[in-house]
Formats: structure tokens, sequence, C-alpha cells
């Protein structure tokens, strides 16, 4: 009976401790909730120096949070001063005031800072607790919603004084859909797989209204059919999508010359695309099943990219000779908005170059050819400029143009290295600007007048320094980034931002000052605005 006993209580105890090594973890969703970025931005809070640089001065501005709260500052590199813009205990007493809110420096929340165009005063708004009942205009029977009531305020720097712009009108925002020129004498838009446009003034209409029946809209064209549209397609728009938005405005990705004069697309051909089927399976009040255009690995018929040049003035489209390679690419070039722009309300898209002419790129299907091509305004055509074949994938940057194209810094990874080459306007390789066992990343900057190239790279800092002594450099990671400026011919290489840490920099537009941004995994980041006069 005893050993019977003894036989149970050792299976018992058996199974009891398998159990115990078999139970299932529960994912603990409250301890990953603590790190999630919402709860982390609490925490860190500001950890680099963003400038806003002014257009009329060298100065930029930045905002600041710490566990202290979030302040404002102007920073003038000349003499080199950082100041806050104004005292945050007044601002908030300022502001309380006239809100009727209780503000407090250390929680102080300002949107939509600007400066005004002297440079003298701030623009900025503030959220109230007021509640405002809105009437949707454009939606027919759409019941009213409600919002906090924004206050308008502008900030003078020199007095100090802060004055309620009741009368302020907030700039309309920009549409999704809508490709306004430079200078803003027309817009153009999609609809049904066409091209359209339509003057400023209706454009201001569509924007408070876009449902307005008295906005006037035109057809450039009428050719436009399902799956070779020249209006934008969505990525991954299915069958039902179409149908539901197949009156709705689209947007045109059209490029602007810089004079407003001509614009340029690419047009799509995916009417041999064979279809891919999909079930949504979250569709109410059933899934359904739906379908896009996909080109899979292997089919024959491929997407056919189409380059169509159009004059403003007489709404003409001429398609230009673009195919070259089987089943190729093309990408149109775009000029980089200046970093003192980056405060306007909307910035429109140019094409890099001149009004006489822009440059484009066309990839082939396997990615191992690639020509960086100009095109000819007036005449329509199409000349290669600069080719690039490896037996690997190709990358590729954008083309820095110099002197409106008279040269071009290109960036290529032809000799096992990434390296930026100089070439003449035509084409002609005039030399390669930067060599050796290292990565160069991308162009910051150009001094034209000093044939200056500032540039970021990375692990040359792990190459000796000395090729005399041949004494090895401070170990550093190799993937860390630094700034570097070069003289076009390829003389006078040096390192501009030295430091064993990964650097970000932020460029001013007349190439005379940067900000550096450098930290470590274990270090604290840092900050730091540097000239460049002394390196010239």
């Amino acid at each position: 009976m005893r050993k019977t006993f003894l036989f149970l209580l050792s299976l018992a105890l058996f199974y009891f401790s398998n159990g115990q090594d078999n139970q299932v973890t529960r994912a603990n969703y409250l301890q990953a909730a603590k790190f999630s970025p919402a709860r982390l931005d609490k925490m860190v809070f500001s950890t680099s120096v963003d400038p806003h640089w002014l257009k009329r001065s060298t100065r930029f501005w930045y905002s600041y949070q710490t566990s202290e709260g979030r302040k404002w500052y102007i920073v003038d590199p000349v003499k080199a001063e950082k100041k806050e813009l104004f005292n945050n205990d007044k601002m908030a007493a300022m502001l309380s005031a006239i809100v009727k809110d209780p503000f407090d420096g250390q929680h102080l929340q300002l949107d939509s800072l600007r400066f005004t165009d002297d440079e003298n005063s701030i623009r900025f708004q503030v959220t109230s607790s007021i509640e405002l009942v809105i009437k949707d205009t454009a939606r027919k029977n759409a019941p009213p919603r409600k919002e906090k009531k924004k206050f308008y305020f502008e900030y003078n720097l020199q007095t100090g004084k802060l004055t309620n712009l009741t009368d302020f009108r907030r700039p309309l925002r920009h549409a999704p859909w809508a490709s306004v020129a430079p200078d803003s004498s027309i817009v153009l838009f999609g609809r049904n797989y066409n091209l359209y446009w339509m003057d400023f003034e209706n454009y201001k209409k569509a924007q408070i209204n876009p449902k307005d029946s008295t906005i006037v809209e035109h057809a450039i064209t009428n050719d436009g059919v399902e799956y070779y549209s020249y209006h934008q397609r969505s990525f991954g728009e299915t069958n039902v999508d179409k149908e539901k938005n197949k009156n709705e405005r689209k947007l045109v990705p059209v490029i602007w010359s810089p004079d407003s004069k001509h614009f340029v697309l690419i047009r799509i051909d995916d009417r041999k695309v064979k279809d891919l089927w999909v079930i949504n399976s979250i569709a109410e009040p059933r899934p359904t099943l739906e379908t896009y255009k996909y080109w899979m690995p292997g089919e024959k018929d491929a997407p056919i990219d189409e380059l169509w040049l159009f004059d403003v003035a007489t709404k003409t489209p001429r398609r230009l000779p673009l195919s070259h390679f089987k089943d190729q690419s093309a990408n149109i070039f775009r000029k980089q908005p200046l970093r003192k722009q980056r405060d306007d309300d909307f910035t429109p898209l140019t094409w890099l170059g001149t009004t006489k002419y822009f440059f484009i790129s066309r990839t082939s299907r396997d990615f191992k050819r690639v020509d960086i091509c100009k095109v000819d305004v007036a005449t329509a055509q199409l000349t290669p400029v600069i080719e690039e074949r490896l037996n690997t994938y190709i990358e590729y940057r954008v083309p820095t143009l110099v002197n409106d194209g008279n040269e071009i810094i290109h960036w290529s990874e032809r000799d096992g290295w990434a390296h930026f080459y100089l070439y003449d306007g035509q084409g002609k390789l005039k030399n390669q600007i930067t060599s050796g066992p290292w990565h160069c990343e991308s162009v910051v900057g150009v001094d034209e007048k000093r044939r200056i190239l500032y540039f970021t790279a990375n692990g040359r800092e792990m190459l000796p320094r000395d090729a005399k002594s041949n004494a090895p450099a401070e170990k550093e990671d190799p993937y860390y980034m630094h700034l570097y400026r070069v003289n076009f011919d390829g003389t006078g290489l040096t390192l501009l931002n030295p430091g064993n840490f990964d650097h970000a920099v932020n460029m001013d537009d007349d190439e005379q000052y940067f900000v550096d941004n450098f930290s470590r995994v274990n270090t604290v980041p840092e900050s730091d605005c540097t000239t460049l006069t002394v390196a010239r």
C-alpha cells in the first residue's frame, strides 16, 4: 500500500513539474507600450538642432525641448550669438491675458511659427479651449463639426509687443490634387484619366469648397483611358477604390519649367499588365474581391513609361522619344528647393535645368544600365550625357548642375567606391573629383565661384592620415558620416567636422555656415554651428 502511494505521488509530481515547464508566457503588451514612440517622446525630448534659415540674413531659428519645457532660439553665426526669441513666462502671461486660457512658460505651445518679411517680428498661432461649431460647406447635408478656436499673433522681437491679429486669415491649405505653376498662372489636376487646368482665382474657390458649382475647369486632353491615364495612380488602388473616386480631382505628376511656360510628365501605359486579385477581408458588410494592376517577375507585358512635354500657352503636348532599354523606367529630376524656403506654405516643383532644357534618367529593368539624359525644350530632342554600366545593380543620385548646367557633378560607383566626377555640359568627363577606398554619400552644397564641393562621406577616417609616418587614424565606426570640402579638380580635400561621432549637417544656401549634430550610442547628442570661411 505504501509503495502504491509513493508511486502515485511521484506520478503527480512529474505531471505537475512538466506542466510548469510547458507554461506559455503571455505577451506583456503593457510593458511594450512603455517603449512606444509616444511614451519615449515624453522622456527623450529634443536631441538635435533643426535650423530654419532666414531669407534676408545668415541667421536661423530653432526650437528645443527639455524637461523644463520648449524654448525658441535665434542664432546669428556672424556674431557667434544665440539668444531666446522671447521670455517664455512673459509670453505665457501675455497670451493668457488675451486668450483667457491659463498658459504657462513650461508647457507653451506655439504652432506655425514664421518670421515676417522684415525679420523683425514672428507670427504664430495658439489653440484655445473655446469650442466652435463649423459647418461643412463642401459636403451637402454633412453634420457640423466641432473644433477649438485658434488665435493668431504677431510678436515684435525688438519692442516685445504682442499683437492679436483679429483680422488675420491663414493662407488657404494647398489642395493635395493641385499642381500649381511657379508663377501661379494656372493649376493642373486630373479627372477621369485626363488632364485639366483652372486659373488661380478658381483654384482659390476650390480650396474653400471643392464642390463649388461656379468653379470653371478646362480640359487639356481627351484621350486618357483606364490604365493609360495622365494623372496620378494611387499605389495599390483597387477596382473598388477607382469606382469610388472616379469623379474626384486627382494629382498629376507634373514638373514645371522655371518660367512656368512648360511642364513635363511621365504617362504610364498599364493596359497590358495583368491583374492581381486580393480579398479585402475587413470590408463592410462582407469581404470584397478587388483587383489592381501588378507586373509579376518574368511576365512579358510590362508597364510602359512615356515622356510628355506640354506648352502652357497652347496647351499642346509632345511625346518625346524616350524608348531605349527593354521594359525601362524613367524619372524626371527635380530641382531641390532652397533650405530657406522650408517655412513657405507651398513650393512648386520645378525641373532640374533651365528654361531651355531639363534632365531625366532612364533605367533598364535589371538596373544594370542607367542613362542621364538632357532634353532640349525647343527641339524635344533627348541626348544621353552620362552613361552608367555595371554587371550588378546600379545606384545613382540626382546630378548637381554647375553654372546652369555648363558643368555637371555626377555621383558614381564605377571604380568600386562611391565618388564624384566632373563633366562638362555635353557629357565629356573632365576629371574625377574624389577617389580612394571610402564612400561619398551626397552633395551638401556647391560654391560655384570658388569651385568648391561640400559633401558627406564615411569610411575615410579609418585610413592612415600621414603618408610619411603611416600613422593610423583614430579607430572609428566606418559608417559614421562626416562633412568634407574639395576643389572641383580634386585638390584640397578637407575634413570639416572631425570627431569620432556620427555627424548630421545642415548648411545654409550660401555655403557660409553649417549646423553639425553629432553623437554616438554611448554619448550625449551635441550640436555646433561652424563657419566655412576658415576653410576657403
